[in-house]
């Protein structure tokens, strides 16, 4: 069951059974902050090669976010769907649209070709093919999505301090002259990649100050460029790692 699309801004409503046989409405789908949907088909090795990193998303972000792979295999090949899926103990949810209905809707030409979606249905990002690193980008743009807007309070919730690694080179951030003299003050959260050698890679505004014109989130992404970290280990080796981390404007009171 699909109805009209609205020129891939949101995602319009679908239904589609998944490799266990129930029925999968979109609207359950958006029950968290985002979704990835992935069209693929078993013959087409680009997307089985991106399926490792699909699957490792729906488990680190799994109470935010829902990761749906969609087969555009003809139905005659659904057992074939059904045992490469299960055999691999993937993650995330598979579901089978032999008719291509939705693939019809997504528009879709060539696979893989992956989207996120936010909690209100709409598109936010698309992504055609697979090589890789592509991984690495769809998580920096799933992570604006997830914690978008967050506050400081939530972010110690879900990453309390004492979690978060420290700066051994520490750069403090430069209070703007315009809001230090204004006495305006802000919370700006940052993204920050670590790379295997401690130093900052990829930084993302995750939360702004409401007044933009103050330059803090300048100044934040300035500051944190310059830090270095001891490099995060997996298994004793240096790994990428991925931290949010909170900058805080504030006035020293006389």
């Amino acid at each position: 069951m699909v109805s009209a699309a609205f020129a891939l801004d949101t995602m319009s409503d679908f239904t589609l059974e998944d490799i266990n046989g129930d029925q999968v409405d979109s609207e359950e789908l958006l029950n968290k902050r985002a979704v990835i949907i992935d069209f693929w088909a078993k013959w087409c090795s680009p997307c089985k090669k991106a399926f490792p990193h699909l699957s490792d998303l729906q488990e680190k972000y799994k109470d935010l976010v829902n990761v749906v792979c969609i087969s555009t295999d003809k139905a005659r090949d659904a057992g074939k769907v059904k045992s490469f899926v299960k055999s691999k103990n993937f993650e995330f949810i598979t579901l089978l649209d032999p008719n291509k209905n939705v693939t019809k809707l997504f528009n879709i030409n060539t696979i893989p070709r992956t989207f996120i979606i936010n909690e209100n249905g709409e598109i936010v990002y698309r992504h055609e093919g697979y090589i890789q690193g592509d991984e690495h980008e769809l998580e920096t743009e799933l992570r604006k999505v997830i914690y978008k807007d967050i506050t400081i309070e939530e972010l110690n919730e879900l990453f309390p301090p004492e979690e978060l690694p420290e700066p051994i080179t520490y750069v403090s951030p430069v209070y703007p002259e315009k809001a230090h003299e204004d006495k305006v003050e802000a919370d700006i959260i940052l993204d920050l990649e670590i790379m295997e050698d401690g130093t900052v890679g990829q930084v993302c505004l995750i939360s702004a100050s409401k007044d933009t014109t103050c330059g803090f989130e300048k100044s934040a992404i300035d500051a944190v460029q310059e830090w270095t970290f001891q490099p995060v280990t997996v298994d004793e080796e240096a790994v990428k790692a991925r931290f949010l981390y909170p900058i805080r404007f504030r006035i020293e009171k006389q």
